[in-house]
């Protein structure tokens, strides 16, 4: 009897080879043609598992963001306000290795997330989810007396989103302005109107655990 393939695990072997050769060889390398000589089978064998190219993209796309996510619940587990806030951006940011491959495919993704609804829309869902967690972490910030109680905290997270967004994007350009300096910097001067001294020592502490900091 033939084997029987296990759909789903199959898809996934194909979205994890996508970014292995990402990681390895750069985005532009990355063809659906690369894919299938990496696994050793057709390239039009791919297309018994996704619709398309921009499918699997997609699903590398989602990959990551779960990925990231995992990342975050583990570095913000004991923390909360500034400390956590500071957690969650080391794993979004592209201040480390791991991260700024990841902002390479996020923004393929993003260009071809413009004339596809779908993955538009996972984009949204991506952006509310963090914009939530990033205000939760202000308020905690806010209420702990590390940010003056006159801080914006919806449209400091604004801020925040608009600029993870810019430093992806920047990273994917490799601009100096992608430096892992100049992101802190950065976020360090949208909320520094609002510090109070105690949330001066909560970042200088956060900082001090940051890998990408302690690169400065």
């Amino acid at each position: 009897m033939p084997k029987k393939i296990d759909r789903e695990a199959r898809r996934a072997q194909i979205v994890r080879t996508y970014l292995k050769i990402a990681a390895r060889d750069g985005l532009e390398s990355t063809t659906s043609r690369a894919v299938a000589n990496e696994l050793g089978v057709s390239t039009g064998s791919l297309w018994h598992y996704f619709a398309g190219f921009d499918d699997v993209v997609f699903r590398a796309f989602q990959l990551i963001f779960d990925r990231t996510n995992d990342r975050i619940a583990k570095g913000v587990a004991e923390h909360t306000g500034l400390c956590a806030l500071w957690e969650m951006l080391e794993e979004i940011l592209p201040v480390g290795p791991e991260t700024e491959r990841e902002a390479f495919v996020v923004v393929n993704f993003w260009g071809r997330a413009t004339s596809k609804p779908d993955m538009a829309q996972f984009q949204t869902e991506v952006t509310a989810q963090w914009r939530r967690q990033i205000l939760a972490h202000l308020q905690e910030a806010v209420d702990a007396g590390e940010l003056t109680p006159a801080a914006p905290a919806a449209g400091l997270a604004d801020v925040v989103m608009v600029l993870i967004t810019g430093f992806q994007v920047e990273c994917a350009l490799q601009t100096t302005l992608a430096s892992a300096q100049r992101q802190w910097e950065t976020i360090h001067h949208c909320l520094s109107a609002w510090l109070t001294e105690t949330g001066t020592g909560a970042i200088a502490q956060a900082s001090t655990s940051s890998p990408s900091w302690a690169d400065r």
